[in-house]
């Protein structure tokens, strides 16, 4: 555990070169092209806990003075109850109806904790590995970027899509082997995407293969072109085929065919004048002008010169004004711009990192303040119509990269991982009608309270866009409404907490609706929120609002609160915020754990069931003593209740902790997310696994990582 220093203020939660010889046998020629890159260009790649208490730790005189204006000053959430107020325990609400709290109902057989083997995992943003010479293209059938193989320490042979942002490997059951310098192009006449050839660690290759819905497929064209990698290709809109041209093999061939490929079959094109063959050439459409256009390239020399090829016909545009020498230079159309965009490649004194248009027969050299490190053999791919281009990696004098860029409106942004920003205090839940785990607001960086909605799946989180949504909040609760099939949210309040929220929001397939209930909880933030399973309605419990801590009880359906508690209730737990509260599905009661009291941090554990509360605190052996800002999480994998992290006593924990069968046991798993509080946590039955979100480790310091359990 660590120390924690509070909160204060309005901070209230709170060298290679482009070839091959590592893995084939190079060409005389290729030697002679490396001999003219800077030295230091060519090393490898295409170039070569404590046990709890089980008495309730309630501080008394001076102490529990202190520990009160700490936490109306600064602590976890940063407003907590005025010193010395008389707190009681209330009934359904009334203020009036107020009796003692702490009698025990007894002490259920406790149960070995279900995980034989525990574990945290941290999920790390998935992005593909560093790479250069992978084959990489727009597929406008299924409406994402795809990326496949390359090479680094040795040749690739994954699949990823690139949507949104956000990076995700395919797994399809069959592809094409590991390779580099493979062609690619989306075929719109055929829809769907082709790949042709490459070089593996062993050969060059000759095979076509296509992409479609998810699935490759090899095809078995009669004729195709001969074994080769780094050639040019891309789709001939305007006369409706894939155009391939050039490239080299392992035998020190340099090509300077032209083929065409439409309707599954390869056919040499034999045009009267072409360029001079060459690999790595920069080859792609221009929507606007209606051409193929190529640019640049290798063979004995570095080449600087235009071709356009229309209607079967190359014809030379090159003028005085070009970008200079080089190959392995990344062009795509972009359509926001409605021109081709060119970047870096490899030139006669190393790697380069300026960026040209190209419009109708004219360079222009645009001035950037922000753009990718300087870089050859990167993957490129244009977008949509009025789309983005997005580059992927390639090789720098650094080595290879997996960095992805995109290119809009002639301006470089660097496309760091799409994930939520760092937070506390968030809202979130397993949203099990749309099947994803779902994320609301929360406080961030700059003490700013956030009102982004997030759903992660599969590892994999995506923000989503409702066009109406709950207010900016901090400290609110949600949870799944199982009886009415959508997810619930409740109260919460400013950064400052100079104001407190009671409203009810539903969630459903993407949308937010504000549900306005005649009556209801008051105001409130930090209140305990779940499905009451057993009794069929969510069920809240207490919170704290400007006049203090509550410690009423109130439950949901049918879009209606009420008051589930019968007259003759004599037992509550006492007003108290900040602790946490789930259905434990294996016992069948909800169980409410912890929190901030009058008297301070109590570590004391509660059940409830139709409409009776019980305390069991003095009759457990053990239990954890992190009463506040804690997480808890019904997991039905491993059929336990999951406690973690959590604030005492100015000092935060990392202990997981599991509650079955009505006792506490303290896990040890190998690996956690660290010191935390007023992290998040929610089940997803789906993978099977308990998900962590962001958290709060010091005044000036919210988390945004990911665990799973």
């Amino acid at each position: 555990m660590a120390e924690h220093p509070g909160r204060t203020g309005s901070r209230a939660r709170r060298s290679r070169a482009l070839r091959f010889s590592a893995v084939l046998v190079c060409a005389v020629a290729a030697l002679e092209l490396i001999s003219v890159l800077p030295a230091g260009h060519l090393a490898g790649g295409i170039g070569a806990g404590v046990v709890g208490s089980p008495t309730v730790d309630r501080p008394t005189g001076g102490e529990a003075t202190s520990l009160l204006a700490e936490a109306s000053a600064s602590l976890g959430r940063g407003f907590g109850p005025a010193a010395g107020l008389p707190w009681t325990c209330t009934l359904g609400g009334s203020p009036t109806a107020s009796v003692p709290c702490g009698t025990n109902a007894g002490a259920p057989t406790a149960v070995t904790a279900g995980h034989t083997s525990p574990s945290w995992t941290e999920v790390t943003p998935a992005v593909p590995s560093i790479r250069e010479a992978g084959a990489m293209v727009f597929d406008a059938r299924d409406n994402y970027v795809l990326l496949f193989g390359g090479i680094n320490s040795a040749m690739i042979q994954d699949t990823w899509k690139f949507v949104g942002g956000t990076w995700t490997q395919l797994h399809p059951s069959v592809s094409p082997s590991a390779r580099a310098g493979a062609s690619i192009a989306f075929d719109t006449a055929d829809n769907y995407v082709v790949l042709f050839g490459g070089a593996s660690a062993t050969s060059t290759l000759a095979d076509t293969w296509k992409f479609v819905a998810g699935a490759w497929t090899k095809l078995l064209p009669a004729s195709h072109p001969a074994p080769r990698y780094y050639a040019g290709m891309t789709y001939d809109a305007k006369d409706g085929y894939v155009v391939l041209f050039g490239g080299t093999n392992t035998t020190a061939a340099i090509f300077s065919d032209t083929w065409k490929f439409v309707g599954g079959t390869w056919t040499l094109l034999h045009p009267t004048v072409h360029p001079s063959g060459r690999e790595l050439p920069a080859m792609a459409y221009e929507a606007a002008g209606g051409d193929v256009v190529l640019f640049g390239g290798a063979n004995t020399i570095l080449e600087s010169d235009t071709w356009n090829f229309s209607a079967g016909v190359w014809t030379n545009l090159t003028s005085s004004v070009h970008p200079s020498a080089r190959y392995g230079t990344a062009l795509a159309y972009s359509g926001k711009d409605s021109e081709l965009m060119l970047f870096g490649g490899a030139t006669a004194t190393g790697y380069a990192s300026d960026t040209w248009t190209f419009s109708g027969t004219t360079w222009t050299k645009i001035s950037t303040l922000v753009h990718p490190s300087s870089r050859a053999a990167a993957m490129v791919a244009d977008g949509p119509s009025g789309g983005t281009v997005v580059l992927f990696g390639g090789q720098d004098l650094n080595g290879p990269r997996n960095d992805t860029w995109t290119f809009h409106g002639l301006v470089w942004t660097h496309t760091l991982p799409h994930l939520p920003p760092p937070r506390s205090d968030a809202m979130m839940t397993y949203d099990e009608a749309d099947g994803y785990v779902l994320l609301f607001g929360g406080v961030g960086t700059g003490n700013v309270p956030l009102a982004d909605t997030w759903k992660y799946v599969h590892g994999v989180w995506t923000q989503l866009h409702p066009t109406v949504a709950p207010s900016a909040r901090v400290d609110g609760a949600m949870t799944y409404d199982q009886a009415d099939g959508y997810v619930v949210l409740f109260g919460g309040t400013n950064a400052a907490e100079t104001s407190f929220d009671s409203d009810t929001w539903t969630f459903l397939h993407g949308s937010w609706s504000s549900n306005v209930t005649a009556v209801g909880p008051g105001a409130r933030a930090g209140e305990f929120l779940t499905f009451d399973a057993a009794d069929g309605y969510v069920l809240l419990f207490g919170g704290i609002n400007l006049s203090g801590l509550l410690g009423d009880t109130w439950a949901y359906g049918g879009g209606t609160w009420w008051n589930p508690l019968p007259s003759s209730a004599s037992l509550a737990p006492d007003p108290r915020t900040d602790g946490a509260m789930a259905y434990d599905s294996g016992d069948g009661y909800v169980v409410l754990f912890g929190g901030l009291t009058a008297g301070g941090y109590v570590a004391s554990t509660w059940t409830y069931l139709n409409g009776v509360w019980t305390n069991l605190t003095s009759g457990l052996s053990t239990q954890p003593l992190l009463g506040y800002g804690i997480s808890l999480v019904d997991d039905t994998f491993d059929g336990y209740l999951l406690l973690y992290g959590g604030f005492f006593k100015g000092f935060q924990y990392n202990e997981t902790w599991s509650f079955s069968g009505g006792a506490w046991t303290q896990l040890s798993p190998a690996n956690n997310p660290g010191l935390n509080s007023f992290e998040r946590l929610a089940f997803d039955p789906v993978d099977n696994e308990a998900v962590l979100f962001g958290g709060f480790v010091s005044p000036n310091q919210d988390l945004g990582g990911t665990w799973t359990y």
